[in-house]
């Protein structure tokens, strides 16, 4: 604020106007570049919150401001100076020269109010909770194999919950182990990223459980590394642990977009075989690497925002794989743009009775799914996700889905993850058999 005042500060009348005149000029702008990239670029699938519009005007304003006070003219004239008369015969008059503090300073603030700016943009989405995240400091990754297993596959379908069948020796590790892996696209083609794997305390005894598996998306953009720099998934995991003789799911974490920036949808498309990628490469590599209980009704699946419509293509699609649910702020319908035409012409050239054929509310409409159970959650000022959740809610109950929903505090943001996270994890757990 500060610099913001600093970079204001003026008696001039002229300077005053350009201030005005350039703030509603970089509203102008933001206003445009932000509706551009949603409605004419199509980046991503829903509008851009009006805080961060008013975000980038703010920044837009301050370089025009510090630009204008560092580099250019609109100075107030010294008292008692008088223009001179301008003719063929006089020579060019020397601008007020601007003091090489004014100018530094200038600058400085600019760089304050770009920075704080920036801050405030993060703030919104959660991105980055703490300046180590920020900086790639987070929960320590191995690059080592998954251990060997204990368990031959065909004895690791369980009946009965894991909490009934362990007990924790002494010396349990107080902490899991976060793997760092390549999970291939043997079936699909698709070429993913490395995927997370978490592997509870539990898992290092030598004479460990069979333990059930969550599979975790990411938003997008973003990475399965996003559950490690925006969430506080580790630690809750890892606090869990101690409370319960070292037990949680195996933890998986996949890519189902292969980059930053790309989107599949999670879907079989022409964009990637995302959704064979999911249900059948996942699922195999965790069996067949994990000693991983085979019995579906231990499997769930979760996400935010993207991650969270595909925890809702999973259950709809492929119940006979997953049968419980964690979905924070879900889209109604997967999408590549705010204009549903787009998608369809993107992923399945024009037919949209195939991209129909594959959305969670048509397969909710026409099919019964009494074994699945789903908790939903949204921010209390994302009203746009808050309705999906509604909709989805009521779409889910219809079909006979024992769902629920609870609604935090924050907009479309890692922050309602994190508050959220605890209910969420133990609306799940409780289905999968942990204590």
């Amino acid at each position: 604020m500060a610099s913001l005042v600093f970079l204001l500060l003026r008696r001039s009348v002229r300077w005053w106007l350009f201030a005005v005149a350039s703030a509603i000029g970089a509203f102008l702008i933001s206003t445009l570049a932000c509706w551009a990239v949603i409605h004419a670029f199509y980046w991503w699938p829903e509008d851009l919150p009006s805080a961060v519009v008013n975000t980038v005007a703010l920044m837009i304003w301050a370089v025009a401001l510090g630009s204008a006070t560092a580099f250019g003219g609109l100075r107030r004239r010294r008292r008692g100076q008088k223009s001179p008369a301008r003719d063929a015969s006089t020579a060019p008059v020397s601008r007020q020269r601007i003091s090489p503090w004014r100018r530094g300073v200038a600058i400085l603030a600019t760089v304050v109010v770009l920075a704080s700016s920036g801050l405030q943009v993060n703030a919104i989405f959660g991105q980055y909770p703490t300046v180590g995240r920020l900086l790639g400091v987070h929960t320590q990754l191995s690059a080592a194999p998954a251990p060997a297993l204990q368990h031959i596959l065909s004895s690791r379908f369980m009946d009965n919950a894991v909490s009934q069948r362990w007990r924790a020796p002494a010396g349990l590790a107080t902490s899991g182990t976060v793997l760092s892996t390549a999970i291939p696209g043997t079936i699909s083609g698709f070429k993913a990223r490395n995927a997370l794997v978490y592997l509870p305390p539990a898992y290092a005894s030598a004479n460990r459980p069979v333990l059930p598996v969550l599979v975790l998306v990411s938003g997008q953009p973003g990475s399965p590394e996003s559950w490690l720099q925006s969430s506080e998934l580790i630690r809750e995991l890892d606090v869990y642990a101690m409370a319960h003789e070292g037990l949680t799911p195996l933890v998986v974490i996949p890519d189902p977009n292969g980059g930053e920036q790309a989107n599949t949808m999670c879907m079989d498309s022409t964009l990637g075989q995302a959704d064979t990628y999911m249900s059948k490469d996942v699922p195999e590599w965790i069996k067949t690497h994990l000693d991983a209980d085979t019995n579906p009704a231990h499997w769930a699946v979760g996400g935010f925002s993207f991650g969270g419509t595909c925890a809702m293509q999973m259950v709809t699609r492929h119940p006979d794989i997953f049968r419980s649910f964690m979905a924070f702020s879900p889209e109604r319908e997967p999408a590549l743009a705010v204009n549903r035409s787009v998608t369809i012409n993107r992923a399945f050239h024009g037919d949209t009775a195939a991209f129909d054929a594959l959305v969670p509310l048509t397969l909710l409409s026409i099919k019964k799914y009494p074994e699945i159970a789903g908790w939903f959650a949204s921010g209390s000022q994302d009203a746009v996700y808050s309705a999906n959740v509604l909709v989805l809610l009521n779409a889910t109950r219809k079909a006979g889905m024992r769902t629920d929903s609870a609604l935090f505090p924050g907009g479309h943001s890692w922050t309602v993850v994190n508050e959220g996270l605890p209910e969420g994890l133990a609306f799940i757990f409780e289905r999968m058999g942990l204590p």
